[in-house]
């Protein structure tokens, strides 16, 4: 019997996985810090675009569904990086509010294919008003007991709240790009950048900004005391074979400091690489 498209898109054997990786921006150093593990839907269909994957799976309430088949292809992935690298894992706020197994079932997994859980970031998504707070919270503070983070996805849009901040005491706020492009000439995103890393800091938490598009903005964020940075300018989402290939997991230093790039042949190399990741990361996504 042929299988419906939601079935087809949470069978885990239908999925991809590409890697982005988190750098560690302080000091002049650009180092990784961690991945985020990013879902790519089944080959050739529209559901390849992770956008509308995840938009049919919500109109479909398959919320909690999607996140179970999505971190057993991550984990089948992530068992192939270096044993301390860290991995974010995005899910729904409502799984974890409305699910009570849905931990059971990620601490069952990874024990599985042998990976320790304080390796793993949990990125709330998705946040609505009618998740089970208490749930949630629960749920939270039983993956924090086994060593997992919690990390905050686009602060400044959506339902990422204070409420969500306050409730879910995240390790990261992870900064939305909107507010991101153009800092350095813009001193009205200044302000609600300096805002939002001031109360990190309160509240005892790190900011990743994400999608940053230019070296100006980048050093902006590092004078703003942003920790860390995700974004296709310092690396694109790209496939395991490519990130273990790419040198950036087993040369931390490769990265050379960003106020002391002043030789030529050096610039030369940090570009030269980026192009080649980026186009290795045109072929393996879709159109």
């Amino acid at each position: 019997m042929r299988k419906s498209i939601l079935e087809t898109i949470l069978d885990p054997h239908e999925l991809s996985v590409r890697f982005q990786p988190i750098f560690q921006i302080q000091d002049g150093a650009r180092h990784v810090d961690s991945v985020e593990a990013l879902i790519r839907g089944p080959r050739g269909t529209n559901f390849e675009r992770a956008d509308i994957l995840f938009d049919y799976v919500r109109r479909k309430k398959a919320e909690a569904a999607v996140d179970q088949s999505c971190l057993t292809t991550i984990c089948d992935a992530a068992k192939n990086l270096p044993s301390k690298l860290r991995v974010n894992v995005n899910v729904h706020a409502s799984t974890l509010g409305r699910n009570s197994e849905f931990v059971d079932f990620f601490l069952g997994h990874v024990q599985k294919q042998s990976l320790a859980p304080e390796r793993f970031t949990m990125e709330l998504v998705e946040y609505a008003p009618t998740c089970n707070i208490p749930e949630l919270t629960n749920s939270i503070g039983k993956l924090r007991s086994y060593g997992v983070r919690i990390a905050l996805d686009d602060v400044g849009l959506g339902q990422s709240n204070y409420r969500m901040m306050l409730d879910c005491h995240p390790e990261y706020f992870k900064l939305d790009a909107y507010f991101v492009n153009g800092l350095c000439s813009d001193t009205k995103r200044r302000a609600v950048v300096e805002s939002v890393v001031a109360l990190a800091k309160a509240l005892g938490s790190s900011v990743v900004a994400e999608g940053v598009t230019s070296n100006d903005d980048l050093l902006q964020l590092e004078t703003m005391d942003v920790d860390f940075a995700q974004a296709n300018l310092l690396c694109p989402a790209i496939s395991l074979k490519d990130l273990l290939a790419s040198g950036y997991l087993d040369d931390p230093a490769f990265w050379a400091p960003a106020r002391r790039q002043t030789g030529k042949r050096n610039v030369y190399n940090l570009e030269q690489h980026r192009e080649q990741l980026s186009l290795a990361a045109e072929q393996s996504s879709p159109a």
